[in-house]
């Protein structure tokens, strides 16, 4: 049984929460107290979501939810067990959005999952040549650099972040010295999410 339908106390509305419950494996971010980290949504109804969490959130906590680029959906922590955690919404989810979060329509928005802001030196390396960068915003599947060096979109390159294995990318967008990078393959969320919890300060 979810512990987010089980957050209702009636025996029979808990039964109907469940029926109403999508599973639905997907990126989020999770803002509480003016952190981020980032979570895996497992489990979502219109009126609450369990996820599994890569960071410290603390039951009763006010947090915050961005799927993809939906905007944050509010609500409250109402248990946390083993890096899993239910989140009540403040506001039940209208159908539309639902069915957006949980991937069922198609999106016609750029980002399917949220990066978090960043301020972090990197080396660019294509075509033989390297480049010092700065990283803007990263997610498990791309991230946001600037260069001193104009880079035209099309190449592949090679992104070396601080602590973290060299990543081969692909130049989706570039506009004056900022390059959108999209990722020859996702990198794993435990890895990116204990990345970002030792190493930046994050906000929305």
């Amino acid at each position: 049984m979810s512990r987010v339908a089980r957050a209702a106390a009636p025996e029979q509305h808990e039964r109907r929460a469940l029926e109403r419950e999508t599973m639905v494996l997907r990126v989020g971010l999770l803002e509480s107290g003016g952190k981020l980290s980032f979570c895996l949504v497992k489990n979502i109804s219109a009126a609450g979501v369990q996820v599994k969490i890569y960071g410290h959130i603390s039951p009763d906590s006010p947090v915050a939810l961005k799927v993809g680029d939906e905007s944050p959906l509010e609500g409250r922590v109402i248990w946390v067990e083993d890096q899993l955690g239910g989140i009540e919404f403040n506001t039940a989810l209208d159908p539309t959005t639902l069915l957006r979060v949980t991937q069922k329509l198609a999106s016609t928005k750029r980002r399917s999952s949220p990066r978090v802001n960043a301020a972090v030196r990197a080396v660019l390396r294509t075509g033989g040549h390297t480049f010092t960068a700065e990283l803007c915003d990263i997610s498990t599947s791309g991230a946001k650099v600037r260069t001193r060096k104009v880079i035209e979109p099309g190449p592949w390159v090679l992104l070396d972040l601080p602590g973290m294995p060299t990543i081969r990318a692909h130049v989706r967008w570039a506009e004056e010295h900022e390059l959108g990078l999209s990722f020859d393959a996702a990198i794993p969320i435990q890895i990116i999410a204990g990345w970002v919890n030792e190493r930046l300060q994050v906000s929305s």
